[in-house]
């Protein structure tokens, strides 16, 4: 049991994590030579010693093992190289070059899988090479004297990576070796693969939040579309209920002038009952002329007794009227409840679409303008409209009122009709009466007199105080006429500033669009961005079916040529041997001709060792 107990524990300390390394050589003749190895790093970290994979490790320690296989796998990144010689000449793996002379190289970098892929370019130069370059390294390290460059490059389509090197100064042998430039490459399929599904996601939760912000604008846009409508119907009620305002008024204010005639006739015939009674009482030894007065005061009697029943048929017409305004007043008042009630179910509409706008998150900033700009349109919206609804409600108190001033004035006309009603046939008894007693006016004249007298009095106050009843009326009926016209004045008011609320609201239709479709843009960007790393996802998926593992690095190994001082040797002089003072000889200098002949030696022995390199 302790055996296998252990032997799960080093299964669990030792791992090896697994990379294939694809090496590509590139020489300045433009021959690659391959190489694939399985490089795996081991790492113990048991206190035991493991052998693993033939390799011994010792206690917390790692090894790495490399191992070559044959198989044939293809890159996930190309490499195509351009070289340019200045001031030099290649030839057969040999540069001829002087301190002039800059070798240009161009990396051509292309991914063959559908993602970016970073790249690390390095180029170890010591003193005798100069590097050249447009960008600056990403770092700078020294190894032995030797100055490691190293850029990072991420490579997208096709990137173009520029370098050059100057010849400094030649070596003893008055030669140089050029340092190689190495590209490198590390690609993890699995943690790719996995890093696109996690975009893939984000992306498909970004489409539901910007489906559901399409979805909340166009509810927002039926709303407005429908609020506007109803703004249309609203604002021709209250055009129609202010004309039939206004006209009520107009009739109402004709009212008050049939009213005062009504009262002038009143008085008129006040004053003439009142004049016949004076008479009567100053004429009781005038019995001839008296009779003949009273069968005129009969007359005149019969005669008001009929405009008195004029006078009610008129105060029957103008109760009718006002009835009729009434009912008027009654409907305008009903047209304003459900103007209220209009106004109330916009305002709960406004509050959900602010509910819902209020919801919605997004990353967006141009749609968090247009949500921003959405929410401040719906709170004047609502402002607007309970503005509104208090004028509403006080237009309802207003018509309430008038309806109760034009009940009593209805009630007031009906009185004075009354009274009239009761006059007329008093006006015909009394003249029955004056008749039937003029002809016994001789007999009984003094009492005859009398009694006329007396109930001619009675009428002149009876006619005094329907004249005054009628009086009081007047100035009820012209404020109610005032009142009708202001309100109908302040109904087409209200109906022209919802006429320009209106037109507002119809202008953020033309937003609304723009936003929906902004929305629209961003979601189909969303959608084509899904798509494209889907097929990204696929193409890795493949790529990873056809090398079977999850870890792979490129390495490209771009070598330069050996470069060798270009030195011109000059044709050998004749020496001519000549006697000198004191019997010495005259000859060329040794050291010089052993040297020209050291340069040539070792330029032949460079040029041959590159040629068997190259083949």
């Amino acid at each position: 049991m302790r055996v296998l107990l252990l032997a799960l524990l080093l299964l669990v300390q030792v791992f090896a994590i697994s990379t294939l390394v694809l090496k590509y050589t590139i020489t300045a003749d433009g021959a690659v030579e391959f190489s694939a190895k399985m490089r795996a790093l081991l790492v113990n970290n048991s206190p035991y010693e493991v052998n693993m994979s033939g390799a011994v490790l010792p206690p917390y320690s790692a090894v790495i093992v490399e191992k070559d296989v044959k198989d044939v796998y293809p890159p996930f990144l190309k490499l195509d190289v351009n070289i340019e010689y200045v001031n030099g000449t290649y030839s057969e793996g040999v540069l001829q070059a002087s301190n002039r002379t800059v070798v240009v190289i161009w990396l051509k970098m292309e991914p063959l899988l559908p993602i970016e892929i970073p790249a690390i370019v390095s180029v170890a130069v010591d003193d005798k090479v100069a590097l050249l370059y447009d960008d600056p390294p990403t770092s700078v390290s020294q190894v032995s004297g030797t100055t490691v460059y190293y850029w990072s490059v991420l490579v997208r389509n096709t990137t173009v990576f520029k370098l050059a090197l100057r010849v400094r100064q030649f070596g003893s042998f008055g030669a140089v070796k050029m340092p190689a430039i190495t590209v490198t490459s590390a690609l993890d399929l699995n943690n790719t693969i996995n890093t696109i599904e996690r975009q893939i996601e984000s992306l498909r939760a970004a489409e539901a939040q910007l489906s559901n912000f399409s979805k909340a604008a166009t509810l927002f846009t039926d709303l407005v579309y429908g609020q506007a409508q109803n703004l249309t119907q609203l604002i021709q009620i209250l055009n129609v209920s202010g004309i039939a305002l206004r006209q009520g008024a107009v009739a109402l204010n004709a009212s008050t002038y049939a009213l005062e005639a009504l009262r002038r006739q009143l008085l008129a015939l006040g004053d003439a009952a009142s004049g016949v009674a004076t008479t009567l009482n100053q004429s009781l030894l005038l019995v001839d002329y008296q009779y003949t007065a009273l069968i005129t005061a009969a007359n005149l009697l019969e005669v008001q007794s009929s405009a008195l029943s004029s006078y009610s048929r008129a105060a029957s017409d103008a109760a009718k009227g006002l009835g009729d305004i009434r009912n008027q007043l009654y409907n305008t008042r009903g047209n304003l409840v459900e103007l209220r009630r209009a106004l109330d179910s916009s305002i709960e509409n406004i509050k959900e679409a602010k509910k819902r706008l209020s919801g919605i998150s997004i990353n967006i900033s141009a749609a968090q303008d247009a949500l921003k700009s959405a929410l401040a349109v719906l709170d004047s919206a609502e402002a607007q409209l309970r503005s509104l609804r208090a004028s509403v409600d006080a237009l309802i108190s207003t018509v309430d009122s008038l309806i109760s001033i034009t009940d009593s004035t209805i009630k007031t006309i009906n009185s004075a009709k009354r009274s009239l009603d009761e006059l007329a046939p008093l006006l015909n008894q009394t003249a029955v009466s004056t008749r039937g007693n003029a002809t016994r006016l001789r007999e009984d004249m003094p009492k005859i007199l009398l009694n006329a007298s007396r109930n001619l009095v009675e009428v002149s106050q009876s006619l005094y105080q329907t004249g005054d009843e009628v009086a009081k009326l007047l100035s009820p009926v012209h404020n109610a006429s005032r009142i009708l016209h202001e309100m109908g004045i302040r109904l087409e008011e209200s109906a022209k500033s919802l006429e320009e609320y209106r037109l507002e609201q119809l202008k953020a239709l033309p937003i609304l669009g723009a936003v929906r479709s902004l929305i629209d843009n961003y979601t189909q960007l969303v959608q084509r961005q899904i798509r494209e790393l889907e097929l990204q996802q696929e193409t890795l998926r493949r790529y990873y079916g056809l090398v079977n593992v999850s870890r792979l690095e490129a390495q490209y190994v771009v070598e330069l040529p050996v470069a060798v001082e270009n030195i011109t040797i000059p044709p050998p002089r004749l020496v001519t041997l000549e006697k000198a003072s004191g019997n010495s000889l005259s000859m060329p200098t040794v050291p010089l001709l052993s040297l020209a002949v050291g340069v040539v030696a070792a330029v032949l022995f460079l040029s041959r060792a590159a040629r068997r390199r190259a083949s």
